[in-house]
């Protein structure tokens, strides 16, 4: 392109950290789309008024992990509309079969820490909503969570 190899060097450089920041800067708004801002600039958090009617309860379930320890699992999913809670709800039996067939591949370990847990929502997550249809699940709350060895 240009005959001084450091230029070439440093334009390149910084056309990626430019790349870069853009994806970082549009995987954040999209992370956090469901905060709301007003025109005055304020964020406005949901209120709890905003949510319970956009939230399913998952009934409780009771099954074997893959190392035979036996987990009870209560949840409650937030959709990001109304349309999406009634498919939630009208898809229950394939939304638990998703749930076991995740838990059917962890192990204990699994539920350790904070972390981890937080994986398996990201993880069922992504399953759940891969079968959403009118909307798509935002949060996964985890009301009830007993491990028997």
């Amino acid at each position: 392109m240009f005959k001084n190899k450091l230029f070439n060097m440093a334009l390149i450089i910084i056309i990626s950290i430019t790349l870069l920041s853009l994806v970082a800067f549009f995987l954040y708004q999209y992370t956090f789309r469901d905060v709301k801002t007003s025109a005055s600039g304020i964020v406005e958090v949901p209120t709890i008024d905003d949510i319970v009617p956009l939230t399913v309860n998952v009934p409780k379930i009771n099954t074997n992990l893959g190392d035979s320890t036996i987990i009870v699992l209560e949840m409650t999913l937030q959709t990001d509309n109304e349309k999406a809670k009634v498919e939630a709800e009208k898809r229950m039996f394939q939304i638990k079969d998703r749930i076991n067939l995740l838990l059917k591949n962890l192990t204990s370990d699994s539920f350790a820490t904070e972390e981890k847990i937080n994986q398996f929502k990201s993880d069922l997550m992504v399953r759940l909503n891969k079968i959403l249809q009118d909307g798509k699940v935002i949060s996964i709350d985890i009301t009830q969570i007993f491990l028997q060895s």
